[in-house]
């Protein structure tokens, strides 16, 4: 029996893995992010293979009943931002499955990146259900990813975003056919944080002792070419402090 599918698609990630899943087999419906530069591409791709898509939110009613309608089996979240509520999680046959760029329990919730450079925990990348609490449904697939001193935030995220597709495709069908050991997440050994939480992490305190270790490793966590990095105060003044670390051979 074929599974019934929907697909919430957002940004590269979504794009991406979204073209892959329509080579594969047919899917009922796409939900597309209102605020997503990708949007667009998304849509196209909808219309190449004449699927329909929808831009509502995933906790509407109407969503609900557009899964009711199509007796949706699965619904995958690809790279999709929006925190799904229990009448939603309870209206499909299966389950929602999600990507989250950390090897879970390490790192649930926001910029795992960061947290995995500034804690020294194992990065890596998790395909799981979702549950009612955030990045804690049973996992179904996860791939560490090596960290180096050179690494930055910005280049973990793309090592996070290349092998969570690679993780994806890989397993893909096997999802569909119910190939699967699930994994109860243990949160005694992991770790959650807040979007909020990076801000006041990352500001340097000129006046405060580190060890060189640490505040490097805080430099490096949050050193993106573009967008917001460490930061700290002088002479009520704010400046942008980013690293770059060659291994010299």
């Amino acid at each position: 029996v074929q599974m019934r599918i929907g697909i919430c698609a957002s940004k590269y990630v979504g794009y991406e893995l979204l073209k892959f899943v329509l080579k594969l087999n047919k899917i009922s419906f796409v939900i597309v992010h209102k605020d997503d530069t990708y949007k667009d591409s998304i849509i196209n791709l909808c219309k190449k293979y004449n699927v329909q898509y929808f831009d509502i939110d995933v906790n509407s009613n109407e969503f609900i009943y557009l899964i009711e309608k199509n007796n949706i089996d699965l619904i995958f979240m690809l790279w999709f931002p929006t925190i799904v509520k229990k009448q939603s999680l309870k209206s499909v046959n299966i389950g929602f499955v999600n990507l989250h760029p950390s090897l879970i329990p390490h790192n649930r919730g926001m910029h795992p990146y960061y947290w995995s450079i500034v804690e020294n925990t194992t990065a890596g990348t998790t395909i799981h259900f979702i549950d009612e609490k955030i990045d804690e449904g049973e996992i179904l697939f996860q791939k560490k990813i090596d960290v180096s001193m050179t690494d930055t935030g910005e280049s973990l995220y793309e090592k996070n975003i290349n092998e969570t597709i690679s993780l994806f495709k890989e397993n893909y069908l096997n999802i569909l056919n119910s190939n699967y050991e699930l994994k109860k997440v243990d949160n005694s050994k992991g770790s959650f944080h807040l979007s909020k939480d990076i801000e006041k992490h990352s500001k340097i305190d000129l006046n405060e002792k580190y060890k060189a270790i640490d505040l490097i490793n805080i430099i490096r966590a949050r050193s993106f070419n573009n967008g917001d990095c460490s930061y700290f105060y002088h002479d009520n003044k704010k400046y942008n402090i980013k690293i770059c670390i060659e291994e010299v051979k």
